[in-house]
């Protein structure tokens, strides 16, 4: 997260060319220094650095050597009070193995402890459910509750400024680890829960292919019976007009009138669809209440098929999904294994006398 103390004002009006009788300059247009001191792009980043350290030392120092309650308190509860922006200015972009970059973190911890009190506590009972050598260091009861977890995050801070700090890094590095072997331990179980999840779709969507597979099977069935109907009837309407044919021809054809006859049977035969087989599969089939059996029951399968589809997993949105959702934690328990380590290489530092 960047952190700045202000925006860079414009400077344009500072830009004063070189004059050399031309209305061109005659190389790149200088800032004005005056302008330069005036913007507020931040302060210098050494100076920044200088001041951290300082302060970080200051702090320490001075609650150290004071037994006034009111000042470790004020100390305490300094991003409380004033909001995090106040040391995140000073100490934010600080070294994890310098001073002012383990008490950044310490504040950080603490902050994030007491806004996740329920959450951690749940995560350290997953993690220790009954007492083991990293709840004696990280000085937590098991199992936790939410003001435990509370409490545990003011005495790691006080404890750094009261008490000897490297001891407080180990508290909180200890801490920190059994946290992060708790969201280890909370994704596995989501893991396995996807897993069965998965397993029941995969059964479910068998299941439905099979059932899909016997209504289309069915279907077919139904259509060749309603084909070969069709065709017995048009067979026998062929030989009905063969034999109507033969008769027309054995007439006479003497008188004109017969003829007149004859089309006009001709005409009655085609009305009647008896003497026009040029009607194709698809006109019978729309007509065949057989074959519209068959396309409705395609239809609805392939409409519930549809219907059927949907993520791998029946969890609900993707933000959600087991698998998703432990793969963030594991993410976040990285984070906090790194944030550990800084803390434990801290503790060597500071009794080597080299954390500064």
């Amino acid at each position: 997260m960047h952190y700045s103390s202000g925006s860079v004002n414009s400077a344009h009006p500072g830009f004063a060319p070189a004059r050399t009788g031309s209305s061109r300059p005659a190389r790149p247009a200088q800032l004005d220094p005056a302008l330069t001191e005036k913007m507020a792009g931040g302060m210098d980043p050494e100076e920044i650095n200088e001041m951290s350290h300082a302060s970080a030392q200051a702090m320490l120092d001075r609650v150290h050597h004071t037994q006034d309650p009111q000042i470790v308190e004020r100390v305490l509860t300094l991003v409380d009070r004033e909001g995090v922006d106040i040391i995140a200015e000073l100490w934010s972009r600080s070294e994890p193995d310098s001073l002012p970059g383990i008490l950044w973190r310490l504040y950080l911890l603490r902050t994030w402890m007491r806004k996740n009190q329920r959450s951690l506590a749940s995560l350290y009972r997953i993690a220790e459910p009954e007492d083991t050598a990293a709840s004696a260091i990280a000085g937590v009861d098991t199992p936790p509750t939410a003001e435990d977890i509370v409490h545990t995050a003011d005495s790691i801070l006080s404890g750094a400024f009261t008490g000897d700090f490297a001891v407080a890094l180990e508290r909180a590095s200890a801490f920190i680890d059994v946290i992060a072997r708790g969201l280890a331990i909370r994704a596995k179980m989501l893991t396995g829960q996807a897993r069965k999840v998965e397993a029941a779709e995969a059964a479910r969507r068998e299941a439905h292919m099979r059932d899909l597979q016997r209504e289309v099977e069915a279907a077919e069935a139904a259509q060749l019976v309603a084909n070969e109907a069709a065709d017995n009837g048009e067979n026998k309407n062929s030989d009905t007009n063969l034999a109507n044919d033969s008769n027309v021809t054995n007439q006479s054809t003497a008188d004109d009138t017969h003829g007149n006859s004859s089309s006009d049977y001709d005409e009655h035969n085609r009305h009647n669809g008896q003497g026009d087989h040029s009607m194709t599969y698809g006109e019978r089939d729309r007509n065949d209440p057989t074959a519209n059996r068959y396309n409705s029951a395609l239809h609805d399968a392939d409409s519930r098929y549809r219907a059927g589809k949907g993520p791998a997993s029946s969890a609900g949105p993707a933000s959600n999904d087991p698998r998703t959702v432990a793969a963030r934690l594991l993410h976040t328990g990285s984070n906090l294994m790194t944030t550990s380590a800084d803390f434990r290489h801290g503790a060597s530092l500071w009794r080597q006398g080299k954390l500064e």
